[in-house]
């Protein structure tokens, strides 16, 4: 039998010890081989992550809202999308919001302490719970599946001679700690799982099996002196838990009832108790798989999925402001994270609810982030606070319509483990099996070897105006521009040599002659002289057909003509009213043709015509008198 399912089988062996009712579990070897470099790595760094699971793809739409994309989510999501005025505003962001129940966490935002990662996703994703979360797990793409962790694989590699050699006197500490009733496959050792149990928080009962008959020779009796070894090393971390919890205290009082806050509670005290374990790991009580009744047909802004944003914002926001009332010092070496298997559609489902998606943001709190204004002002990442720009929500958005993907969650592990957990690039793109650009989510970032300040892109008549500005430039050769229609697969389209070496901004411009209809992914490849290279975040611009639309009288009062010009596919004119629902539908042919739409029976008041051809779309409002 494998080592691995022997322990697997006898897990009832190892069970954990308990604080204040909940488990926790030690980890010196995790499953995960990205946990385990990372965790070892960082054992001696001084910073510690705290990660919260939130099981059952998060619906990002309905948590962080786009202000600039209001018409058309409005139309995605008739019958739950709450109004706009109702949502939070964030400061030094217009485009925007966050749900109501997220008061504290709004707090945070507002004090630069909570950051928002928009679209994070993988090439061609799973719409599986478990597999979808396997994937994010373990750190691996979507057409491969890993037998280790995206935390578990680092250790291992530091830190030989486990578990005979550990505890030590460089070592005392576990190097991950997760609370909750199950161990999840991020913390399940290669070898092993470590835990404790007592039935009481308050007190740590002994829980080594004392058995003292020898063990049979064979593979049985193998196996039964690693458990014993096991035990017996894992009983020495429960000492080090358990003082770092009896020498702390928590200084603000956390919300109850509430599971996730008691979870982050005692992290807390482990963390203040001066526990040098750098991973820790929490989850949200509840599910997020919100299928059905997602909010209160009677006021919007309550239902199943504020009542859980509601219980992380307030969890997550007491968590902070203990730390930070412990000392500045403690709280400046934790970082926090959220983490979902994936989002969920644009589209809302007949039930009030959301069904399996894709992409979805993270949120990081902790006060080392990237987010001082006049850090972020002129870079290609220029709103405090938010890396990434609102998801682009097309108008007549289908059930197969998609967030897109801005960034791949290994461009978030691979910032962490590198500007947070002092791991090197060449660990990190060992744990990740290849080279994964960073963002700026902390302080004193660039992004390539070049200094980066901005890169955009607009559509500019019928081409795409790609623009960037370089602070510096070091050994730079040339610039590669790539494009993509799903952000996954790219292709060269265009180059611009390079300044070889500079300390003056320099401005770039590239034009793009046929972009696609629809949206259109970008990102620059620098190349230096050596032939290394890296890559820029991922852009994207929505590129309208080049029809343009007329609807005249307006106001109108019994007629209105809708007249295309340009018009090269067949398309259908749609009337709507103000609620988003359909009234008027008359299909068109190519070429350049006119409708006329009877309004005479409608309500006074405001109307969109709609124009939707295979993807792209035209709107225009109109007043009926």
């Amino acid at each position: 039998m494998e080592r691995r399912d022997f322990i697997k089988l006898s897990s009832l062996a190892a069970t954990p010890l308990m604080l204040r009712g909940l488990p926790v579990m030690a980890n010196n070897v995790l499953n995960d081989n990205i946990l385990d470099t990372m965790a070892r790595s960082a054992y001696n760094c001084g910073k510690v992550l705290v990660i919260i699971q939130l099981s059952g793809g998060n619906d990002g739409l309905n948590m962080i809202f786009p202000f600039d994309q209001w018409d058309n989510l409005y139309a995605a999501r008739t019958n739950i999308l709450m109004n706009e005025n109702q949502v939070l505003k964030l400061d030094n962001n217009i485009t925007t919001g966050i749900h109501p129940a997220m008061t504290g966490m709004r707090d945070l935002y507002n004090e630069g302490k909570m950051m928002i990662v928009q679209g994070v996703s993988y090439p061609n994703p799973s719409l599986s719970h478990f597999r979808s979360t396997d994937i994010l797990l373990s750190g691996s793409s979507s057409g491969e599946s890993l037998s280790t962790g995206w935390l578990g694989r680092a250790l291992d590699t530091i830190f030989p001679g486990y578990p005979s050699l550990y505890p030590n006197q460089e070592m005392l500490d576990p190097l991950a700690i997760q609370i909750g009733s199950a161990l999840p496959f991020a913390l399940q050792g290669p070898e092993l799982n470590m835990g404790y149990n007592t039935s009481n928080p308050d007190d740590l009962l002994n829980i080594i099996l004392r058995v003292t008959d020898p063990a049979p020779n064979n593979d049985y009796g193998n196996e039964l002196t690693f458990l014993r070894l096991m035990k017996n090393q894992s009983n020495a971390y429960a000492g080090a838990i358990r003082n770092a919890y009896d020498n702390s205290q928590n200084l603000v009082t956390y919300p109850s009832p509430n599971a996730l806050a008691e979870q982050l509670r005692i992290v807390a005290r482990l963390i203040s108790g001066g526990l040098k374990t750098p991973i820790y790991i929490v989850k949200h009580p509840n599910t997020f798989d919100t299928h059905e009744y997602q909010i209160d047909q009677s006021d919007r802004t309550q239902g199943a999925h504020a009542d859980i944003l509601r219980i992380l914002s307030q969890a997550t926001t007491a968590f902070q402001r203990d730390l930070e009332a412990i000392s500045t010092e403690v709280a400046d070496r934790v970082l926090g994270m959220t983490f979902s298997e994936f989002g969920r559609r644009i589209t809302s489902n007949a039930s009030l609810g959301t069904d399996h998606g894709t992409g979805a943001p993270i949120l990081l709190f902790g006060t080392a982030l990237n987010t001082d204004p006049s850090m972020v002002a002129g870079t290609e990442q220029p709103v405090p606070g938010m890396i990434g720009t609102s998801p682009i929500i097309p108008p007549n958005a289908t059930v197969q319509t998609q967030i897109p993907m801005q960034f791949d969650y290994r461009q978030v592990y691979t910032t962490i483990m590198q500007d947070w957990l002092c791991m090197t690039p060449a660990e990190t793109d060992s744990v990740l099996g290849g080279t994964f650009q960073k963002i700026p989510i902390l302080q004193s970032m660039s992004i390539l070897p070049i200094e980066l300040m901005s890169f955009s892109g607009e559509a500019a008549g019928s081409a795409t105006l790609l623009k960037w500005v370089t602070a510096s430039e070091i050994n730079n050769h040339i610039f590669e521009i790539e494009r993509s229609r799903d952000a996954a697969t790219f292709e060269k389209i265009g180059e611009i040599p390079g300044a070889g070496n500079s300390n003056q901004p320099l401005s770039y411009i590239f034009t793009d002659e046929s972009p696609w209809e629809g949206i259109n992914y970008y990102r620059l490849k620098q190349i230096d002289y050596d032939s290394t290279s890296e890559y820029s975040q991922i852009i994207s611009v929505y590129f309208e057909s080049s029809a343009s639309i007329a609807v005249y009288p307006n106001p109108a009062t019994h007629q209105v003509v809708v007249q295309l010009v340009d018009n090269r596919q067949d398309v259908y004119v749609q009337l709507y009213n103000a609620f988003g629902q359909l009234l008027i539908e008359q299909p068109l042919a190519k070429g350049t043709d006119r409708a006329m739409l009877e309004v005479s029976a409608l309500p006074k008041g405001a109307y969109f015509v709609r124009v939707t051809g295979n993807q792209v779309l035209l709107t225009q409002q109109f007043v009926k008198h």
